[in-house]
């Protein structure tokens, strides 16, 4: 198992999708300072939120390279090639899964340290804005436990579709209408912020990072006042880290089983 992973790391490091996503965060990283920066919005806060949403921006770019990079085990026939060296389709899943997560989490990682910071030397960081350390400590724990089910979401896909054009049109139709959800359970009441908590945080796995997206929260994280939904009840806690992982085990287990039964050519 950890020569796969080895393997896989090395080929990634070396893939041509995954240098050039990388190129392409940091240019975007660029020009959305740029242009915040041109409307006063540019400030550290607000950045550390809307950098990580997966239904726009530089975070719909990672599960489309990510599933490029796993269709291509398929097409360039590395996967069948691991399959013929006598390598079992569980590591060789699992190794897809690990090597997707290293892929992902340093393009974000990378991502977000250039806008945060850069946006915190230029407009300042105001931690107490966003609910202090507290929310800050639990909204990385749900990006990490978001990202790790668009991880397993992506690889899901690729390798049960096995195309590009078709696992990128499922995987971005999902992610964005997971993300749209919060904004529409917002609309029923009239875009009446009382609080965070919804249902619909029970089902959806993208819903905490969807509801403080940058346009929901981005222009009044900036105003230095302490605003009463970013405050996290133990139901929201729970749901933010709980549903994701649970959809995350979901989609490697049901891919694990799908893939045992595929004939891989």
């Amino acid at each position: 198992m950890g020569n796969i992973i080895k393997a896989s790391l090395f080929k990634l490091f070396r893939d041509r999708t995954f240098i050039v996503t990388a190129i392409i965060g940091v240019v975007l990283a660029g020009l959305t300072l740029l242009v915040s920066a041109l409307a006063q919005m540019c400030n550290g806060q607000s950045f550390f939120l809307s950098a990580v949403t997966p239904g726009s921006n530089f975070g719909l770019t990672i599960p489309i390279n990510l599933v490029v990079f796993t269709v291509g085990e398929f097409t360039y026939g590395t996967v069948r090639n691991k399959i013929i060296a006598g390598l079992s389709k569980t590591k060789i899943y699992f190794g897809l899964f690990v090597t997707g997560l290293v892929f992902t989490f340093i393009l974000l990682t990378s991502y977000c340290l250039i806008l945060v910071g850069i946006g915190s030397l230029i407009g300042g960081f105001n931690a107490e804005a966003i609910g202090g350390v507290k929310f800050i400590l639990l909204y990385l724990v749900y990006i990490i436990c978001t990202y790790v089910f668009i991880t397993a979401l992506s690889v899901f896909f690729a390798a049960l579709v096995r195309t590009i054009g078709g696992s990128i049109t499922i995987v971005i139709v999902l992610l964005v209408f997971l993300s749209l959800l919060p904004l529409i359970a917002l609309s029923v009441d009239g875009f009446m912020i009382k609080s965070v908590e919804h249902w619909s945080m029970w089902i959806n796995p993208l819903y905490m990072l969807g509801f403080y997206d940058n346009n929901l929260v981005g222009v009044l994280a900036g105003s230095g006042t302490k605003l009463p939904f970013f405050e996290q009840s133990t139901n929201m806690i729970i749901a933010g880290t709980l549903i994701p992982l649970v959809y995350s085990a979901l989609f490697v287990g049901g891919g694990l089983f799908l893939f045992k039964k595929m004939d891989v050519k």
